[in-house]
């Protein structure tokens, strides 16, 4: 009689292909060969046909898989795109969602609230604040490359908040606990631009604080020196209000940048050849170039170079409904309609809440569990 340990390792790679990366630690309980298998599965054939990420749509964080194969073959519907909350953290309102080596860096909507999860092992960790978070907080997930450990950026720079804001910090998640850093910069990194953590180190967009020459750049942040590096080249020149500039990362080795600039009606992707935190060079995707705009105004996207295949996702113009436009080689355009948007306006007054993907890839990384906190921390 055959068992489920006779099976072959394509079958069982196939069949992991179809369970959702949260439910896998239920899977690696069956046996020790689904245990090996389920690490494997990620680079077999079956996942490698799909784009596999965490979405953060109407402060929820949802599972997105996206069939690669099946995308230019559907020509109705969402059918190569799938999307399903993450029943764990349906209660839970999430503004924020970033990623570093398999493990995810969630912001609670109300500001009150850190969180550090690794979907694959099921292990979730709540950050207390050394006084209080802040909405206009940014952030970033990394690690030290010599101590082998992960740490969170939080920095805030605003000097129009009812009081000016200057705050730099540091978490180092072994020790638990949060250190202030020492920064002068010259630059800003509006609020509302996530970084993107490429092999440790986190890149943001930013631009000059007093305007010069050189008005837009990329700035990073080397978590093992814990420091700010110099301004890196982007191949383009943005206008504040007219243009979009959005990061992604391409696997865990190379940073992507769309710039749509609405004046001239042109969108083009470039993918670093090189990134470093002290040097960067960049290619053009010239494959990805289409005659239509796509209204992201904010939002996401991710490319597959492979396949020669970029996704965006973002709110239609009006802010109503959630879309996803597909941008393939010979001016392969299509949109996909998510769904209508939850329109809820923050303290500002802002009601748009536009979905956030980041790419994903497993880890093995446990979480220390050292400080957990369930309550929540007043917002400043």
């Amino acid at each position: 009689m055959t068992t489920i340990s006779d099976l072959s390792r394509d079958l069982i790679g196939e069949i992991l292909s179809k369970v959702p990366i949260t439910c896998v630690g239920k899977v690696r309980c069956t046996c020790k060969r689904w245990n090996a298998s389920s690490r494997h599965r990620i680079v077999s054939k079956a996942v490698a046909r799909q784009f596999m990420g965490f979405m953060m749509m109407d402060f929820k964080v949802c599972l997105v898989r996206i069939d690669l194969n099946g995308i230019v073959k559907d020509e109705e519907g969402s059918g190569p795109v799938s999307i399903k909350p993450i029943d764990k953290l349906t209660k839970i309102e999430i503004s924020k969602v970033f990623h570093c080596n398999g493990l995810l860096l969630c912001t609670t909507r109300d500001n009150t609230r850190l969180l550090v999860w690794n979907p694959y092992l099921g292990q979730m960790k709540w950050i207390e604040p050394k006084k209080a978070y802040h909405r206009l907080d940014r952030y970033a997930l990394g690690y030290d490359t010599n101590k082998k450990s992960y740490k969170i950026l939080r920095f805030v720079d605003d000097a129009y908040w009812p009081t000016p804001l200057f705050e730099f910090e540091i978490y180092d998640m072994n020790s638990n606990l949060w250190r202030a850093l020492d920064v002068t910069p010259d630059w800003d990194i509006e609020f509302f631009r996530p970084g993107l953590t490429v092999k440790g180190n986190t890149y943001f967009f930013a631009k000059q604080k007093i305007i010069l020459d050189e008005d837009d750049f990329l700035v990073s942040f080397d978590f093992t020196k814990e420091r700010f590096g110099p301004h890196l080249n982007v191949p383009f020149h943005s206008r504040l209000d007219e243009d979009t500039v959005v990061l992604s990362s391409v696997g865990e080795e190379k940073l992507a940048a769309l710039y749509q600039c609405m004046y001239r009606n042109m969108m083009e992707i470039w993918v670093t050849t090189k990134i470093e935190p002290h040097a960067v060079s960049w290619s053009k995707l010239y494959f990805l170039a289409v005659d239509k705009m796509v209204p992201l105004l904010s939002g996401s996207f991710f490319i597959d170079e492979e396949k020669k295949l970029a996704l965006a996702f973002t709110l239609d113009t009006l802010g109503r409904y959630k879309r996803a436009y597909i941008i393939g080689e010979d001016e392969y355009f299509k949109q996909v309609d998510l769904g209508e948007a939850v329109v809820i306006p923050d303290d500002d007054g802002y009601p748009y809440c536009f979905p956030l993907v980041c790419s994903y890839v497993p880890s093995l990384v446990k979480i220390n569990q050292g400080l957990v906190l369930s309550g929540k921390r007043k917002e400043r």
